[in-house]
């Protein structure tokens, strides 16, 4: 598997508007972070999880050509509001692109982009997409991937992370989450990447901050572990610079294989 790592910052991207703070005004490229969103490539098999606001500028600069199926961790703005633009896959590749999640995110895909579904709307530039409500017991194959959702939760919501599998590979991918409790944990005990929100040092009610991610991370032990969904709070040198070793920080445009 290739991941791609389309986007690495919070909802306000960094630099966040009308902040003068030394990261959002830092030169290091690494300090400019895109809405989150990951892009995994195996074979014939092209996947994305999470469309952001960001979502157009993140496959020209990263050179994505293809999206074969989408997965949406839920439903908050910096997650989907890119979503129109595979307007452009579904033209390029012939194809209806299926879309999948929760029940309850796909109800909100469904009312926030009913022009997709609803004949009674103009459609003719609409993306050719279907939405595929997906239950925690599901199995989804993309080619040579296998996607397994993961219920987390994200404040008072639950949210999906997804597990995604090629052979005896295994990645996991959880960008926005407040805890993740024992049973969860070991579900990703045997995965040899695992990518976790790590919003900021301080608490917060909706998301991981820094310390419970690291504590986390070594909790599952992955070979390699990542944390995303990082705000302007964290610089990116210094804060790679006091993590445990094994624990990155990813960069927007930063590829891994496993």
């Amino acid at each position: 598997m290739k991941l791609t790592f389309l986007g690495t910052g919070t909802s306000h991207g960094i630099p966040a508007i009308g902040c003068s703070c030394p990261v959002c005004t830092s030169s290091n490229p690494h300090n400019k972070r895109r809405r989150s969103s990951l892009y995994v490539e195996s074979g014939d098999a092209h996947l994305v999880i999470d469309t952001p606001p960001d979502f157009r500028d993140q496959v020209l600069t990263f050179g994505v050509t293809r999206v074969d199926a989408v997965f949406i961790t839920h439903i908050h703005a910096d997650h989907i509001f890119g979503f129109d633009d595979l307007r452009r896959f579904c033209y390029m590749q012939k194809m209806v692109i299926p879309v999948y999640g929760s029940g309850a995110t796909m109800d909100g895909m469904r009312e926030k982009f009913r022009y997709v579904i609803d004949e009674s709307i103009w459609r003719h530039s609409a993306p050719q997409v279907t939405f595929n409500d997906m239950s925690p017991r599901d199995r989804v194959q993309v080619g040579e991937l296998e996607v397994q959702p993961v219920e987390v939760p994200h404040g008072p919501m639950t949210v999906y992370g997804y597990i995604i599998r090629h052979g005896a590979k295994k990645v996991g991918y959880v960008p926005d989450c407040s805890a993740l409790e024992s049973p969860v944990v070991e579900q990703f005990q045997a995965v040899d990447v695992m990518i976790l929100d790590a919003l900021r040092e301080a608490p917060h009610p909706t998301h991981l901050c820094l310390p419970q991610a690291v504590d986390l991370l070594q909790q599952i032990g992955a070979p390699q572990s990542y944390i995303t969904h990082v705000c302007h709070d964290l610089e990116h040198e210094e804060t790679q610079a006091r993590l445990p070793t094994g624990i990155t920080v990813p960069y927007d445009g930063f590829q891994l294989t496993t």
